[in-house]
């Protein structure tokens, strides 16, 4: 029999499997792009305004980890935690990694998803709607977030968006809504 997955998540065998992954170094590059970003359009961090400093904890419900983002423009910082040690926050932001990802990448529209219960958001929403509304004034391309540029940022993109478009119909994912 074929797994099917619930909608979105991830199989319960890779969740397990990246539960045995060191988190170290995925936050600190994501730190690094966070504040890549930051200083190549500090427009995006001033929108925040009284929220840059802001907890967000951002929770993959189906993988064992979860973030802390504090998007304080160049002084900003991503950091991971197993699950269990989970820090407090004044924003969660909670539902599998395909959607959270794809709010990102402005696949999906954080209304709709969190209208259809796809995103649970807990704690300040308006520090939640300051970040959304920021997302989306960047209209960020995966490479982009990263740092590409040039030929280099169209072959990321256009590998990236293959790859994530293909897991979302793999995992059965909400339609794309933007």
């Amino acid at each position: 029999m074929l797994f099917k997955p619930e909608r979105g998540l991830f199989p319960p065998a890779l969740q397990k499997a990246l539960g045995i992954l060191p988190v170290p170094p995925l936050g600190f590059a994501l730190t690094r792009a966070v504040r890549r970003l930051a200083h190549t359009r500090p427009e995006l961090f001033e929108r925040l305004d009284s929220y840059k400093r802001s907890h967000f904890i951002i929770d993959p419900v189906d993988i064992p980890h979860v973030f802390r983002l504090i998007p304080n423009g160049e002084h900003a910082s991503v950091e991971i935690f197993k699950r269990k040690d989970m820090p407090e926050g004044d924003a969660r932001i909670s539902g599998p990694l395909i959607i959270l990802l794809g709010l990102v990448d402005g696949t999906y529209d954080g209304d709709a998803v969190f209208f259809t219960r796809d995103l649970v958001i807990e704690g300040d929403t308006d520090a939640v709607l300051a970040l959304r509304n920021t997302m989306e004034e960047a209209d960020l391309s995966p490479a982009e977030f990263v740092g590409f540029n040039g030929r280099s940022r169209d072959v990321v993109d256009r590998a990236t968006n293959k790859t994530l478009d293909h897991l979302r119909r793999l995992l059965d994912a909400p339609t794309a809504t933007s």
